[in-house]
């Protein structure tokens, strides 16, 4: 809980911030020499003792000062040993005269009392979270240490017993200069319930809450390995290398293409050009009753017979027309007729155009295929 409580802390930052390392969080940094990276620290606070009986003491009447002193070294950014000591004087109770550290008194509710002096020595394992997560920085305002730890647990008494015991805590890391920090650690120890001479199957356990500060000795940073730069830098290289090989392929390909697309313009513009004749509707028009053509009629019949000798595969249809204000339907029609047979035959004999590109339609009269009378009077062409 302590864990994720702290959490958000880990991105927490001075104002004026300058990164000097921030890469692998295991690899990659040199150890230094021997004697750097070591570092001291002091500590003062409050614990707690958690024994059989104590459950049924008034917690507050449990607490107890408590003093740390630790030396450990930072083997790279996110790993570190140290060795602490720590402890003072501890109160418990207890429920029979059979424990260890009696001292004659009673509480309220019939416990015996318990005091007794005691200190502990404990390796431990440091993790610097901060700098796994986040990417080490040496000038990194807060930083997040857990860790876990073995060691010994003495009482300084008559019977005092020596048990081994088991910890883990989490340090709370605030820089105030290079050389010095700010720690608040909060850590738990467990060890053998034979240490307070009590029966039943449960630990032992101690809470402890200190504040304190850590001295940086000799150097205290750690600088990227010159093997992990030009590892770094192979690498970099290695991809540039790859990215131009890519680059080079792809302009070869567009060469290739521009290429092709050139042969392709000289053999388009080697071509003779294809001629393509359209035609539109051509419009023959007539005098009121008659079916003869004009001569001015015949020069627009010439122009229309050679677009469609040259469309050769396309046939067309003559339409003839009259219009219906003269003359009965029956006589409109076969004016129409003879109009567009007319036609026919202008082009076939005269001009020459295959007759089987030519078909006839009579339409008869008609009012509405355009704005007048004498207009309606007209074969097309289509």
């Amino acid at each position: 809980m302590l864990l994720i409580a702290s959490t958000p802390l880990l991105s927490f930052a001075q104002n004026e911030v300058s990164v000097t390392e921030k890469g692998a969080a295991w690899s990659e940094y040199e150890t230094n020499r021997f004697w750097d990276n070591w570092f001291i620290s002091l500590g003062a606070g409050a614990q707690v003792y958690f024994g059989k009986a104590d459950v049924k003491q008034d917690f507050g009447k449990r607490i107890t000062p408590a003093f740390d002193l630790s030396v450990g070294k930072w083997i790279v950014p996110t790993l570190g040993l140290r060795i602490q000591g720590s402890g003072f004087r501890e109160k418990a109770v207890a429920g029979d005269r059979h424990a260890y550290y009696l001292t004659g008194g009673k509480t309220k509710k019939g416990f015996l009392k318990q005091s007794w002096k005691q200190y502990n020595i404990h390796g431990d394992v440091l993790i610097n979270l901060s700098n796994w997560i986040g990417g080490y920085r040496s000038d990194r305002f807060y930083e997040l240490v857990p860790y876990l730890g073995f060691g010994w647990m003495h009482a300084c008494q008559k019977k005092g017993t020596t048990v081994l015991m088991a910890g883990a805590g989490l340090i709370h890391k605030m820089r105030i200069s290079q050389t010095i920090d700010f720690n608040i650690e909060m850590r738990g120890m467990v060890f053998d319930k034979k240490f307070a001479g009590e029966g039943g199957a449960h630990p032992n356990a101690i809470g402890t809450l200190t504040g304190g500060f850590t001295f940086n000795l000799q150097k205290a940073d750690f600088n990227r390995s010159s093997a992990a730069l030009v590892m770094a830098e192979d690498i970099e290289l290695a991809a540039a290398n790859q990215r131009l090989t890519k680059a080079e392929g792809e302009l070869a390909d567009e060469r290739a293409r521009n290429s092709r697309l050139e042969n392709e313009l000289t053999r388009e513009r080697a071509k003779k050009p294809k001629v393509i004749v359209e035609s539109a509707p051509l419009a023959i028009f007539f005098n009121i009753n008659k079916t003869n053509v004009t001569a001015k009629e015949k020069v627009n019949l010439r122009y229309a017979a050679d677009v469609i000798k040259k469309n050769t595969n396309k046939t067309y249809t003559i339409e003839g027309y009259a219009d219906s204000a003269t003359g009965t339907p029956e006589y409109n029609m076969e004016l129409s007729r003879k109009r567009a047979q007319h036609v026919y035959d202008i082009l076939t004999k005269e001009f020459g155009v295959n007759p089987n590109q030519l078909k006839i339609q009579a339409k008869g009269g008609v009012s509405d295929l355009f704005d007048s009378n004498p207009l309606n009077r007209v074969t097309i062409i289509e």
